[in-house]
């Protein structure tokens, strides 16, 4: 028993850890309709795969300090997987934001994949998110960065575990300006939209046009000209998605204390 060399099983844990943690915060594999038992099924295997590159692991010899390098290694495995998180979500964002302005606020729906309650272009831009994420074979990318993370980073070298809060915030003003600027020209439509609604109101009070024709009209008109946009809307959002591996590499270096 005394000869029993635990670095391999350590090292597992280690590593388990920040690829577990990762895709529990995926876009995909983090959201409430992924049962927990895929989840272990895609982080074992890779687990087991990605081992081998965490050579210069730094191994805890106490069972506090083991605590701490796994919990170093669920931020850093968090934090890279919310980055692809926050950015597959400005769409939806700006789905959200038309939906809101033209009208289909009212219809809410329960989100299947994320567990909340959102409108029906929310969750149809998300669906479309999702593909784009797999058309970009991200989820191999996703593997990639694991890996070259293990290497950059190996286990139990993580020096500073909240670092990549300064990050994960630049990250989060990108995806919010992006989602009000995707949202911004069919915004000012059902705004001109209202306003001569409102002018052709005024003109003719006994034929309430807002209330007639002007909401039926606004949400017709917004749903096609989203379905117009949705195309260039989902080329913003693929470009946006391959520019996430920096502020990844940012978070392992950051942490890392270089």
């Amino acid at each position: 028993m005394n000869g029993l060399d635990l670095t391999p099983f350590l090292v597992g844990i280690l590593v388990f850890a920040r690829v577990g943690a990762m895709f529990m915060a995926l876009p995909i594999t983090g959201n409430a309709g992924v049962p927990r038992t895929t989840r272990l099924a895609v982080a074992l295997p890779l687990t087991t795969v990605l081992v081998p590159t965490a050579a210069g692991a730094v191994l805890p010899r106490t069972i506090p300090e083991l605590v701490t390098a796994v919990a170093g290694e669920v931020v850093l495995g968090v934090a890279m997987g919310f980055v692809l998180a926050l950015l597959s979500g400005a769409v939806s964002m700006a789905a959200e934001i038309i939906s809101n302005k033209i009208g289909l606020t009212m219809a809410v729906m329960l989100d299947p994949m994320s567990g909340a309650q959102g409108s029906t272009l929310g969750a149809l831009a998300q669906l479309l998110a999702t593909g784009v994420f797999f058309a970009l074979d991200l989820h191999l990318a996703c593997v990639r960065a694991l890996g070259e993370s293990l290497m950059a980073l190996p286990p139990g070298r993580i020096v500073d575990p909240l670092a990549a809060g300064t990050v994960l915030f630049e990250v989060s003003e990108v995806v919010v300006a992006l989602g009000v600027q995707l949202a911004g020209p069919l915004v000012f439509f059902s705004l001109i939209l209202n306003l001569g609604l409102m002018v052709l109101g005024k003109m003719a009070p006994g034929l309430q046009l807002f209330f007639s024709v002007g909401m039926s009209f606004t949400i017709l008109a917004g749903i096609v000209l989203l379905g117009a946009a949705l195309p260039a809307m989902l080329h913003v959002e693929a470009v946006t998605l391959q520019g996430a591996w920096e502020p990844i590499r940012r978070i392992v270096q950051e942490m890392g204390g270089g």
